[in-house]
Formats: C-alpha cells, structure tokens, sequence
C-alpha cells in the first residue's frame, strides 16, 4: 500500500495487527475516504498555473486555473465532502 494511503489509514484508527481478525481496532472507513479525497482535491488544486507567484490572467491559463477549481469543487461534491 502507498505510504500515504497508509498514514491516512492510521489517522482513522487503522494498526497493522498480525491477525486480519483483530477486532480490538477501531477504523472510522468515512473518516479515511474523507482524507482520501481531501488529499485527492489539494492534489488537483496545486496543478493551478502561476508565474512568479502570481495566477497569471491570460485566457489560456485562467480557463485552465478555472477547470482545475471546477474539478476540486466536483470531486468533493461527488464524495459528499465538505
């Protein structure tokens, strides 16, 4: 598994036990589908166009900086994250 996906798994309650079967965990599986898209929506949100720091305002990066906030603000609407 993915040492993030990993990370993310532990701060729901998940701890690799020897046995599959350990029913003394306590995993909150909504919790780590939320970090998941969370994680998923900063991914996509650092793909926005800058120069020197700034958000450039020519058409071609704006309708991309534009498409890149629509797909942040979808992904949480799909998942029902707020």
């Amino acid at each position: 598994m993915n040492e993030r996906v990993e990370k993310l798994a532990e701060l729901c309650g998940f701890r690799p036990s020897p046995s599959i079967y350990d029913r003394n965990q306590s995993f909150d599986i909504e919790k780590f589908a939320e970090l998941i898209v969370r994680e998923c929506v900063e991914r996509v949100a650092g793909s926005v166009v800058r120069d020197k720091g700034h958000i450039p305002q020519d058409p071609h990066s704006q309708g991309w900086n534009d498409a890149v906030a629509y797909a942040g603000k979808e992904l949480k609407k799909y998942f029902g994250v707020e």
